[in-house]
C-alpha cells in the first residue's frame, strides 16, 4: 500500500508544519448573566449585483479575518468565524477590549492590517499573522449583538451600531477603532464608493436584526469585480516590457475552459520576471480551450498548461464574457484551476416586507401536520423556531429520504430546545410519533419496535415531536443481518487545526483507494467527518465491523502520533480517533443532511471528493445553507453512491488482519 504509506508520511511532515424584561433604552432584552450565549455564529452578507432599493447604511468592505469578542464577568475571549479561539494570538487586543469596561457582551467586528493608504491588505496581515507580528492590526468594530448585558440581536442595526459606537467613546487604543458608515442613494452609490476609493461595500438594510447565519438584510457590493481566473497562455511583450505582455485568462465552463479575456496591468518587474520563468516551463503547442479564438484573439500567444490560477480586479464583464479593464492582483495560494468558475452576484430582489413571526400561536401547520408550539425557539444562537425547523425537513425532504428510507431511524429529541434535555429515542416504545412506521418487533428482540421514516408526512411529524438529529443504521430493515456500508467517523481532539482533519481524511481515502474501495465523504455537522464505504450484503455484523476496525487499526499503525483507534478522551489528546464503533448491530450515524443539536443548528452534507481540500469546517452548512447548496447542486456529490461492492481476501491481507471465523 505504497500510496497510503505516502500520505501518512506526508500527513507526518504536515504535522510539524503545523421573561425577561425589556430594557427601555436599547428595545432589547436584559440577559440574566449565566445566558449570555457560549457562541455565536456572524451573519454573513449576500453578493448582490447592483445597489438594492430602500434604506441603506454602507460600511467598508474589509480584507480580513472576521473576529467576534465575548465578554462574561469582565473576561475577553477573540473567537474567529468558526469559533477557534484566537485570544492568546490577539492579546493586545484583548487587553483593549479588556480596558473598555463592559458588561456581558458579544461583538463583532473584523481584524485588518492598513497599508499606507488606509485600505485593508489581507497578503500582508496573513504574513503578519503567521509570523505572530498583531501589533500593528487594528480590529474595526461594526456590531453589538450583545451589550453590557443586553440582548439586542432583535432590535434594529442602527440602535446596536449607535450602542456600540457610544460604548468605544473612552476608547484609548489606537488598535480599536468603530467601523463608520455613509448613506448613498441607488443611483449614486457606485460613484460615492469610488469617490471614497473602495472596490467593495456592505450594504445594511436599517431597521434590520442581527441574525446568525448569511442574509439579504446585508448584502456585498462589489464597486469592481474581483475572481480568480486560469491563466491558459500569454503574450509577447510589447515595447521595453520584458517577459510577457498579458496573461490569457480562462473559467470553467460546462464543457472545459472558456475563454474570458485578458489582463495586462497591475504586475511589478518581480512579478513578471517569475511568473514567466514559470510559464516557460508548462508551455503547450495547442489551446487548452473547449472551443477555439478567432485569428486575432489567437495571434502571437504562447499557450500552457492550464494549473495556474491567478485573481484579477475588473469593471465588468462584457457581452462576449470577456473582462473589461482587467487588473492583475496576485496568485491565489489555494485556488485549484479545477475550482475556477465565473462567479455569478445573486441579483436584487425586490424589497419586500418582513414576515411577522407568530406571537404565542398554539399552533400551525406545514405540509398538513400540525406543530404546536411553533414559535418555540429550539437554537438561541440562530434563533431558529420549531415550526422553521419542521419547514426545513420538509424541504431538504428529496435529498434526506433515500438516506432514511428502509433503514431503521433513531431521533435525538429536543422537546424544549437544544440547551435543555435531550433525549436519544431508538424504539417506539415511549412515544408514539405521528406517521412514523413501526417495524416488525422481531427485528430487535426484547425491546419495542424499531422505526423507520419513509416519507415527508413522518419526517415533519418527527420535528413536530421536538426530534433534531436523525440516526440511522448501516442496514435496511428487511435484510437487517447483513450491513450494506459502513462507517468510518473521524474524531478530532478539539485542539487539533482544521487541516490536520483534512489531511487525516485524505490519509484514510488513500488507504481505501488502495484496497480498491469506492468511498463517500459528508460532514459530521460536528467537529470531524464521515468516510462512507457502501459494502455488498455478503458479511454479517461482525465481520463488516472488524474490517473497519483494521482500517482504523491500519491507520494508526500507519500514524501513531496522529490517529487512534481506542475509544476515551485520554487517548484522542492530540489525535484523531477514527471510530468504527458505529459498524455494530444496533448502531447508527447521523443521517446525511440531518440538523444536529449544536448551536447554529449545522447540517450534516454530502461533499464530492474534489471538495475536501477547500471545506472550511465540519459545520460549514446550517439549514438555511444546506438547502441553499442541495437545490443548487449541478451533479450529485455521491454519484456511484449506489454501486456495492465486496470485501475481499486480499483486502484482509493488505490490512494485515484476519477476517473472523463463524
Amino acid at each position: 500500500m505504497a500510496n497510503a504509506e505516502s500520505e501518512s508520511a506526508r500527513l507526518s511532515n504536515a504535522e510539524s508544519d503545523a421573561t425577561t424584561p425589556r430594557n427601555p433604552e436599547t428595545g432589547g432584552k436584559t440577559t440574566p448573566g449565566n445566558r449570555l450565549p457560549e457562541r455565536l455564529s456572524p451573519q454573513l452578507a449576500t453578493p448582490v449585483e447592483e445597489p438594492p432599493t430602500g434604506e441603506w447604511r454602507y460600511e467598508v468592505q474589509f480584507h480580513g479575518y472576521r473576529l467576534l469578542t465575548r465578554i462574561e464577568h469582565g473576561e475577553v475571549r477573540l473567537y474567529n468565524r468558526n469559533h477557534q479561539d484566537w485570544t492568546d494570538r490577539l492579546k493586545l487586543h484583548a487587553d483593549a477590549l479588556a480596558g473598555l469596561n463592559l458588561g456581558d457582551s458579544w461583538l463583532d467586528g473584523e481584524l485588518v492590517l492598513l497599508d499606507e493608504t488606509g485600505h485593508s491588505d489581507f497578503a500582508a496581515l496573513r504574513q503578519a499573522f503567521d509570523i505572530s507580528r498583531t501589533v500593528d492590526m487594528v480590529y474595526f468594530l461594526f456590531d453589538a449583538p450583545f451589550l453590557n448585558g443586553v440582548d439586542l440581536r432583535q432590535a434594529p442595526v442602527e440602535e446596536r451600531r449607535a450602542a456600540l459606537k457610544k460604548a468605544l467613546n473612552n476608547n484609548a487604543s489606537k488598535r480599536l477603532r468603530f467601523s463608520e458608515s455613509f448613506s448613498a442613494s441607488q443611483h449614486d452609490m457606485f460613484e460615492s464608493a469610488i469617490a471614497l476609493s473602495l472596490d467593495s461595500v456592505v450594504g445594511k438594510r436599517q431597521g434590520s436584526p442581527y441574525v446568525s447565519r448569511r442574509s439579504d438584510d446585508w448584502v456585498k457590493l462589489r464597486c469592481r469585480l474581483r475572481q480568480a481566473f486560469v491563466i491558459v497562455g500569454f503574450t509577447r511583450p510589447q515595447g521595453k516590457r520584458s517577459g510577457f505582455g498579458a496573461l490569457l485568462l480562462a473559467v470553467n465552463g460546462p464543457t472545459g475552459l472558456v475563454y474570458a479575456g485578458r489582463v495586462g496591468t497591475g504586475f511589478s518587474q518581480v512579478q513578471i520576471k517569475q511568473l514567466h520563468e514559470q510559464l516557460c516551463t508548462q508551455q503547450r503547442d495547442t489551446p487548452p480551450l473547449a472551443e477555439p479564438l478567432n485569428a486575432a484573439q489567437g495571434r502571437g500567444v504562447q499557450w500552457v498548461e492550464p494549473t495556474l490560477t491567478c485573481e484579477v480586479e475588473f469593471t465588468e464583464w462584457t457581452r462576449d464574457n470577456q473582462v473589461l479593464q482587467a487588473i492583475f492582483l496576485g496568485l491565489p495560494p489555494d485556488t485549484p484551476a479545477s475550482k475556477v468558475v465565473r462567479e455569478q452576484p445573486l441579483p436584487i430582489k425586490p424589497a419586500t416586507p418582513k414576515r411577522q413571526r407568530r406571537h404565542k400561536a398554539s399552533a400551525a401547520k406545514v405540509d398538513g401536520v400540525t406543530i404546536t408550539h411553533p414559535d418555540r425557539v429550539v437554537d438561541s444562537v440562530s434563533g431558529v423556531q420549531k415550526a422553521e425547523l419542521a419547514q426545513y425537513y420538509l424541504d431538504i425532504a428529496p435529498w434526506i429520504l433515500p438516506h432514511l428510507k428502509l433503514r431503521p431511524v433513531a431521533l435525538l429529541r429536543a422537546p424544549d430546545g437544544i440547551g435543555e434535555d435531550l433525549f436519544f429515542q431508538k424504539h417506539a416504545d415511549r412515544l408514539e410519533i405521528p406517521h412514523i412506521k413501526q417495524l416488525d418487533p422481531q427485528l430487535d428482540p426484547g425491546h419495542a419496535a424499531l422505526m423507520e421514516i419513509d416519507d415527508i408526512h413522518a419526517l415533519v411529524g418527527a420535528a413536530q415531536m421536538g426530534t433534531v438529529e436523525l440516526h440511522t443504521w448501516t442496514a435496511t430493515h428487511d435484510r437487517i443481518e447483513t450491513p450494506d456500508l459502513f462507517v468510518l467517523d473521524l474524531d478530532p481532539d478539539p485542539s487539533l487545526p482544521w487541516s490536520a482533519m483534512i489531511e487525516a481524511t485524505g490519509m484514510t481515502l488513500a488507504i481505501l483507494d488502495e484496497l480498491g474501495l469506492q468511498a463517500f465523504l459528508k460532514t459530521s455537522g460536528g467537529k470531524g467527518m464521515h468516510v462512507i464505504v457502501p459494502v455488498a450484503r455478503s458479511e454479517g455484523w461482525d465481520t463488516t465491523k472488524a474490517f473497519a476496525k483494521a482500517i482504523s487499526q491500519f491507520l494508526t499503525r500507519q500514524m501513531p502520533e496522529r490517529i487512534t483507534a481506542t475509544m476515551g478522551p485520554k487517548n484522542r489528546v492530540g489525535k484523531i480517533f477514527v471510530d468504527y464503533l458505529r459498524n455494530a448491530r444496533g448502531a447508527s450515524t447521523v443521517a446525511a443532511y440531518s440538523v444536529r443539536a449544536r448551536p447554529g443548528l449545522p447540517v450534516s452534507v454530502p461533499i464530492a471528493r474534489d471538495e475536501l481540500q477547500s471545506l472550511r469546517n465540519a459545520q460549514q452548512w446550517d439549514i438555511y445553507t444546506a438547502l441553499e447548496r442541495a437545490r443548487g447542486l449541478g451533479a450529485d456529490p455521491w454519484e456511484g453512491y449506489n454501486h456495492r461492492q465486496r470485501i475481499t481476501a486480499r483486502m484482509w491481507e493488505q490490512l494485515d488482519a484476519q477476517k473472523p471465523t463463524d
